[in-house]
């Protein structure tokens, strides 16, 4: 009987994961062609090989040294930190993370790589930090510089003495963080332990990630490119939807758009989120998907930066990126493609029905416009983005249903996506309508 192929992609299955990186060497070494990858091992699997091949091609383009931090933040991951046959979610994402550079940056001569996790309080028992610490030292990763495996913990930041961004440094306990906190903390490390260069030659990627295995790293190649290659760019961003090439896995497999967002059950929400951001933060009008957990940025200018932080939870992301275009421009921040595996286990996720987790997600918009973009700028949004802006700051839970309702009833046979913009005065004419 022939084996059935699954869609989509197990992130607990080593030998898929395995199967991903073997892949794409056959793919990268042209011993396999696409329709070939996609018949033996899925569409899945294949479109995350293919990703891998193209990264690892990209990097292998580059003129060295160049070095890569990978960081990420830790908080009740030790059941994924094992394998499946320890716990039913376990990716053994550590080892599999390391796996994933070595494949990417092996036998690339000035390409090297470091790892710095962080723990944000994590209340397992044994911890996140204590639990990949011993996974290290079995494994016998090295403490620091190429292939190093290093683990901080949040609370000994906030304790010690070393200044990362005035807001930080009032921390007083990760109980006052959400993951944006370990992010920081784990960002400033990654710049404050740089790789030495004897002859200040060199490019340092820092790389910011989900402790999960949603993102292989074997596409870094992909973000780093840019980074690299020029002197503009100061960040690359992963885009799992949005953009052509982007790859969505969801449980039934993988997508690309329109399907990606077009077909999703809260696609107006998503997109009327968009619209907002787009009107009131237009330097990253062009990032569509700004919460990815995927995020690379040249070191050098990633410093400057950091000292402006002070936002610790769901807002860190657009926060960092607004400095960032502040400090060097919208475009020196680049959108790429990535393929991403949504990890539903263990993971909460908001109702595709409006409601008040995804009114606050507008009014964290509103928010970070007042604290960082109009507070920067020589004079408010005028126009269309200043009706807007009224308009949502009286939206309250009812009316933001309303408007959501009315426009998803107004949206059969809409073909845009993230182009869409909608007159504010048909906004204010649907909530009159509703009064």
């Amino acid at each position: 009987m022939d084996k059935v192929l699954a869609p989509a992609r197990d992130l607990t299955d080593p030998d898929q994961n395995q199967a991903v990186l073997d892949l794409a060497s056959a793919l990268a070494e042209g011993r396999a062609t696409r329709e070939e990858a996609e018949s033996r091992h899925g569409p899945a699997v294949a479109a995350e090989a293919i990703a891998a091949a193209r990264a690892r091609r990209r990097l292998a383009e580059l003129t060295g040294p160049v070095h890569l931090t990978v960081v990420w933040a830790m908080y009740g991951e030790t059941g994924r930190m094992v394998p499946r046959a320890v716990h039913p979610h376990g990716e053994d994402f550590v080892r599999a993370k390391v796996g994933q550079l070595d494949w990417l940056t092996g036998g690339l001569p000035g390409i090297t790589w470091s790892i710095i996790a962080c723990d944000d309080g994590c209340p397992d028992q044994p911890s996140s930090a204590d639990l990949m610490t011993q996974i290290a030292a079995a494994e016998g990763y090295p403490a620091e510089g190429h292939r190093s495996v290093r683990v901080i913990r949040l609370a000994q930041v906030i304790e010690g003495d070393t200044s990362i961004s005035p807001a930080f440094d009032q921390l007083a306990s990760p109980d006052q963080s959400r993951k944006g906190g370990s992010i920081l903390a784990a960002l400033a490390a990654a710049v404050t332990a740089g790789p030495a260069r004897a002859n200040g030659a060199g490019r340092h990627v820092i790389c910011y990630t989900d402790a999960d295995l949603s993102a292989n790293l074997a596409q870094l190649g992909s973000l780093a490119a840019p980074i690299v290659a020029g002197d503009k760019v100061a960040g690359a961003l992963g885009q799992r939807y949005g953009i052509e090439g982007a790859v969505l896995v969801r449980a039934d497999g993988p997508v690309t758009e329109p399907q990606s967002t077009g077909g999703k059950p809260d696609k107006v929400i998503v997109l009327f989120r968009h619209f907002v951001r787009a009107m009131l933060i237009p330097s990253l009008a062009h990032v569509l998907d700004t919460q990815a957990g995927f995020k690379a940025f040249d070191g050098a200018l990633l410093g400057p930066v950091l000292r402006q932080m002070s936002s610790f939870n769901e807002t860190f992301d657009v926060e960092l990126l607004i400095h960032l275009a502040q400090h060097y421009g919208p475009q020196a921040l680049a959108v790429e493609p990535i393929v991403f595996t949504e990890d539903f286990a263990a993971t909460n996720f908001p109702s595709v029905d409006p409601g008040p987790r995804h009114l606050a997600m507008i009014g964290q918009i509103v928010d970070i416009y007042d604290r960082f973009v109009a507070s920067a700028a020589p004079a408010p949004v005028t126009g269309e983005a200043a009706d807007l802006l009224a308009l949502i700051r009286t939206l309250d839970l009812d009316r933001y249903v309303t408007l959501i309702n009315r426009l998803r009833a107004e949206d059969e046979g809409d073909p845009t996506l993230f182009d869409r913009r909608w007159p504010v005065e048909h906004l204010h004419d649907i909530l009159r309508r509703a009064d």
